[in-house]
């Protein structure tokens, strides 16, 4: 009888595990290991995809990690091929700086980005630099021509100590791409253009931040005087006469003339001042302008409490200031107004166009010693011209004058204008300069309508998802 009990034991156990398999809730339990391996290998699949494909989104408030569209023109005309060998040892990589650079073989084909351990390759930059070099240093090598250009780390990454003197604290600032598009004009660069800024009659200074926009333009900027030379050089590339405060002498007239009649590029600035500027005034008369002597006051466009500080509208059209849009602004002031001579009266092949221009409650107040900013006797109404853009084509090359009635301007505005007025070179280049970018602005920002849709996605549609979800499965099992 034990034995047969036995047996009948051993018989039950083998049928007992095969229905356990198949039970509802080994079913249930299995479906759900199922789906749990499932859905890891999913979010390892997307991980590995997302890592091979290098996808991101920048979400810092300034696009730190972002190229400008200013450089991204300039990839993009790019026809030499380009290396940007990123000096650093492995687990030595900055992050910021590694970041940005890994952006600029996303918009050219041209351009290849390779990480050199100079541990590992010490001789390597010697070919290109003759310092040695550190860990996040940059090399940008035109590989068609040869040239190169170093970038320093220090020059990427750094503190603003003025800022420390002043406030106590230094912010850090991301310089990455401005060095970087500025090292690939220069080794495209075949001939490094030239400003020659006028001297002589107490013109204004360029600021220490316009000095290193320009540098990064690859421009190289020298003080010139009229009286000593009989001619412009022959490699002046922009002349600039930055608010002068007296007349210039009528043979400084003559080669300021003889410059833009044989096609020279030139910018004027004739701030307010009391006393008669003939000679000045001979060369905008030349080119069909003339300076209305007053300050304008602005009705609607000033900034804060200034009216004589102006928020002039921009023509975005023209070539000259093509890199503003509609969402920039500019603020001069003390500016003085730019009356045109009538399209009839002007040359053939001269033409002249509004930069910068003020609103119709504009006043133009002859005598800015006044307090009273209402119009008196001899005030004149807006619109105002306060930038105008002459050009004239001549047989052998083109005039440009750019005149701006005003020397209290932004860094923004004169940088632009320069930049405008260079234009692209005959080697493809064109002068361009990227700001360096504040890294305490680097936090997570987003509109109000972002802010709404996200919290309605997150509070609202993913729970309702998963609510549905499981109702779903719910209901599913309990049919079974």
């Amino acid at each position: 009888m034990s034995e047969n009990k036995e047996k009948k034991t051993q018989n039950k156990k083998p049928g007992r595990i095969r229905k356990s398999f198949s039970s509802r809730q080994f079913k249930s339990g299995a479906y759900s290991s199922v789906i749990t391996v499932i859905v890891l290998a999913l979010v390892v699949i997307v991980n590995l995809v997302f890592n091979k494909l290098d996808l991101s989104t920048d979400l810092t408030s300034d696009s730190l990690f972002t190229l400008t569209k200013e450089s991204q023109k300039v990839l993009k005309d790019v026809k030499d091929d380009i290396t940007i060998y990123y000096m650093v040892a492995n687990g030595s990589e900055q992050d910021y700086i590694q970041r940005v650079i890994k952006q600029y073989n996303k918009v050219s084909d041209n351009i290849k980005v390779v990480k050199k351990d100079p541990v590992v390759y010490p001789n390597f930059s010697k070919k290109y630099v003759d310092d040695a070099v550190s860990d996040n240093d940059v090399i940008v090598v035109d590989n068609t021509t040869g040239a190169a250009k170093y970038v320093s780390n220090s020059d990427m990454l750094y503190s603003d100590q003025y800022s420390y003197y002043s406030t106590g604290s230094s912010e850090e600032y991301l310089d990455v791409e401005g060095q970087i598009t500025s090292a690939i004009q220069n080794v495209l660069s075949t001939d490094k253009k030239k400003i020659y800024m006028v001297t002589g009659h107490d013109e204004k200074s360029i600021s220490d931040s316009l000095s290193k926009a320009l540098e990064k333009m690859n421009v190289e900027v020298k003080e010139i005087s009229l009286v000593t030379q009989k001619n412009v050089p022959d490699d002046c590339s922009l002349l600039i006469d930055y608010g002068p405060q007296s007349d210039l002498r009528d043979s400084e007239k003559t080669v300021m003339l003889n410059y833009l009649k044989k096609g020279g590029t030139a910018v004027l600035m004739p701030g307010y001042v009391e006393k008669d500027t003939p000679n000045i005034d001979e060369i905008l008369d030349y080119y069909g302008m003339s300076i209305d002597k007053g300050i304008i006051y602005e009705g609607a466009g000033h900034y804060e409490n200034y009216l004589n500080w102006l928020v002039p509208t921009i023509n975005t059209d023209a070539d000259v200031m093509s890199k503003f849009d509609d969402k920039d602004y500019v603020v001069i002031g003390s500016s003085q107004s730019i009356k045109e001579a009538k399209k009839s009266s002007l040359r053939s092949d001269l033409t002249l166009t509004d930069l910068l221009t003020t609103s119709k409650q504009s006043l133009l107040k002859k005598d800015p010693s006044s307090q009273n900013t209402d119009k008196e006797k001899g005030d004149v109404d807006g619109p105002f011209a306060t930038a105008v853009y002459a050009e004239e084509t001549l047989d052998k090359g083109t005039t440009k004058l750019t005149v701006i009635a005003t020397n209290e301007v932004q860094d923004d505005l004169m940088q632009n204008v320069i930049s405008g007025m260079l234009g692209d070179s005959g080697d493809g280049t064109t002068a361009t300069s990227i700001e360096a970018k504040s890294l305490s602005s680097s936090t997570i920002t987003m509109s109000a309508g972002s802010a709404i849709m996200w919290s309605i996605v997150l509070v609202i549609l993913v729970p309702a998802g998963l609510l549905l979800a499981g109702f779903g499965i719910w209901f599913t099992r309990r049919r079974k």
